[in-house]
């Protein structure tokens, strides 16, 4: 039989099964290559394999495909909670056989997974495999993220039980069911659309993407979606604007898309006591250094467009009408804002407190006097 009969008699079959799919896959495995011996790297590919294979069996899923450096696995339809918490085990015992046993040594891996219909059919060889855009998608999930992360796509979340979801480090650190995961939103090649997708915090945190998907990403997004508002001038400027990437309310953190990036951001690190973000919104911040060596810089001090804020003035400039008023997050945190003051300039004085709206213009974000501002003490 060959490939052409093969398809065709998969199309002859109108019910498409519904699967899960695991992909997981060695990063940069061309370059371990390069810079190891075949005594040394071949091993080390063999131990990923195996490791793969005996994480995948013992959730019940099926390797039906090895790619040289990475799997393709298949889980029936009712095992998307076991897909996940395969590629858990994945990377668990990959870390654990680095730290602990010389067996395999500078290995990491990406895991990506999907849910939904496959075309499934007979190989010329004998075997079973699939394939589909939820094969795709499980793909381009995988080679998105980066090394040692766990992405899933919408429907595996929805589809599994997450309560029956854990890690080794999430049980010692007594981590709660909804804490096991975290939203975001990426551009893939071949999809039109931007793709929704959660990470699984498996380890003390999120690994989040790879730095290529990053700027693929933001390329991709630029026209449908709101561009960063620049500051005019071109001048060097210690703040920097950006645009709410996406936001969790209900993990109170996300991610801010600048040109120079992304930035992590958490409910810490919003100025004046904010609580969230809205997607799309433009924002003005104070970059920081990561939170742990290897993160993405932290958006300190940040404010957003439209909110009501309120500060203290550290410069007034009556005879011009505006001044700057400083606004603080919860780490201390400090961003100077202008604040157009029109008539109202004398009634201000260095020190004093007000309330403002963050409004957006040519020149960046700045502050317009809240009308509900009637006096300089609040």
């Amino acid at each position: 039989m060959k490939y052409f009969e093969a398809f065709s008699d998969a199309l002859r079959t109108e019910d498409r099964p519904r699967k899960t799919i695991l992909f997981a896959d060695i990063v940069d495995s061309a370059k371990l290559k390069e810079r190891t011996a075949e005594v040394n790297w071949l091993p080390t590919i063999g131990k990923f394999l195996d490791i793969a294979t005996n994480a995948v069996q013992r959730e019940g899923g099926q390797v039906v495909k090895y790619l040289g450096d990475g799997v393709l696995a298949v889980f029936d339809d009712t095992g998307s909670a076991s897909a996940i918490r395969s590629g858990i085990a994945l990377q668990e015992e990959l870390r654990r056989l680095q730290q602990e046993t010389t067996l395999i040594q500078n290995c990491q891996c990406t895991v990506g997974i999907s849910t939904g219909k496959v075309v499934e059919y007979n190989t010329p060889a004998g075997a079973i495999d699939v394939i589909g855009s939820t094969v795709d998608l499980a793909a381009r999930l995988s080679t998105s993220a980066a090394p040692n992360a766990v992405w899933i796509d919408v429907n595996t979340f929805h589809a599994a039980d997450m309560t029956k979801i854990g890690s080794e480090i999430g049980r010692a650190l007594d981590r709660p069911t909804n804490e096991y995961h975290l939203a975001g939103e990426v551009g893939l090649k071949g999809f039109g659309q931007r793709v929704s997708y959660y990470e699984i915090i498996w380890a003390q945190s999120q690994f989040g993407a790879r730095n290529e998907t990053v700027r693929e990403s933001i390329q991709i997004s630029a026209s449908p979606r709101p561009a960063p508002v620049v500051r005019a001038g071109g001048g060097p400027d210690r703040f920097q604007h950006g645009v709410v990437d996406n936001w969790s309310t209900e993990h109170g953190r996300g991610f801010i898309r600048t040109e120079r990036g992304d930035h992590y951001v958490d409910r810490r690190f919003l100025a004046d006591g904010q609580q969230d973000l809205t997607r799309g919104k433009n924002v003005r911040f104070l970059p920081t250094d990561p939170l742990r060596p290897g993160d993405r810089p932290v958006a300190g001090a940040l404010a957003q467009e439209g909110w009501r804020m309120k500060g203290v003035f550290t410069k007034v400039f009556a005879e011009r009408g505006f001044g700057f008023v400083d606004v603080q997050d919860q780490r201390g945190n400090t961003q100077s804002l202008f604040v157009h003051l029109g008539d109202a300039a004398n009634r201000f004085r260095v020190g004093d407190r007000a309330s403002f709206v963050v409004s957006a213009n040519s020149r960046g974000l700045s502050g317009q006097l809240d009308e509900d501002t009637t006096s300089s003490d609040d």
